[in-house]
Order: structure tokens, then sequence, then C-alpha cells
């Protein structure tokens, strides 16, 4: 597949199950090793359809560049109870779910319980100038829709 377009294998596996006699998904050509080949069978085609939409994760650059960041903010502000429940009403409830697993429903529908709780965690983080380390990763996955331009 040179233009992978996940919403028409999406269509092709969707499709109505038949008896068995005729291919649900037609064959495929991509590329090996920059030479064009053809999927064929059920197993190469999961294994072509596999490598193009969930390509391997990139290797981690253990070389990172020296930065120079700017002074750290000296301004000390107390995390209010309020906006804590503000930031948490703005969460979409159903978006995928980030590095802590935790899903956005969860902290929608117990916020009452958790707000007080999560600004002692937000006041211990600033007073002793911490940062979680999985706040500071997180995963894009980005899929285009039919009818929109690819960027």
């Amino acid at each position: 597949m040179e233009d992978p377009d996940i919403w028409t294998a999406s269509k092709l596996i969707s499709a109505p199950a038949t008896d068995g006699g005729k291919a649900r998904i037609p064959m495929l050509k991509h590329k090996v090793d920059g030479q064009e080949s053809l999927a064929c069978s059920n197993e190469e085609k999961s294994l072509t359809l596999a490598k193009c939409f969930f390509p391997a994760k990139p290797e981690e650059d253990s070389t990172q560049p020296v930065h120079r960041y700017p002074q750290q903010c000296t301004k000390n502000t107390k995390i209010m109870a309020e906006q804590v429940h503000n930031r948490i009403k703005r969460l979409k409830p159903y978006k995928a779910l980030g590095p802590d697993g935790i899903p956005n429903i969860v902290l929608t529908k117990c916020a009452d319980i958790l707000e007080v709780r999560l600004v002692n965690i937000y006041e211990g983080i600033f007073e002793h100038s911490l940062m979680y380390k999985p706040w500071k990763s997180f995963t894009t996955i980005v899929l285009r829709k039919p009818g929109k331009p690819r960027l």
C-alpha cells in the first residue's frame, strides 16, 4: 500500500460476512526493501496492514542537544479547587487515554471526590519544584478523515 487509507480498510473489514469462498480484502501492493510485492494470503495482508497503520516507534535519541532554558518562574501562586474544577469540566470525556491510563470520563464523573486530592498533589509539585515524568510525554494519533486534505 502506497497511500494507506484507514477508511477504505474499515469499509472492507466492515462488509457483511460471506460464505468464505471469496476474499474480503483484495490483494495489497506494498514495498519490501524497495521492491514492490503483493500480499495475497490473509496472513500477508494482515502483516502489511499492521506495518502501514502501526509503524514501529522511532528510537529515542539519547544524544540530546544541550538547551538553554529560561529562568524558572518563581511566582508562588496557590492552586485553587475552583481552578481544578474548571479544568476538569473542560475535558472531553471520550478522548484517547494518556500515558497515565486514566480516562477523562472518570475524572469528569468523580470530580467532586478528586478535586481536593488533585489540589494537594499540584500544591506539592509546585512547593517542591517537581514534575511527574509521565506528564512530560504524550502520544498523538493522527487519522485522516475522508474528504480532508493530507497535511
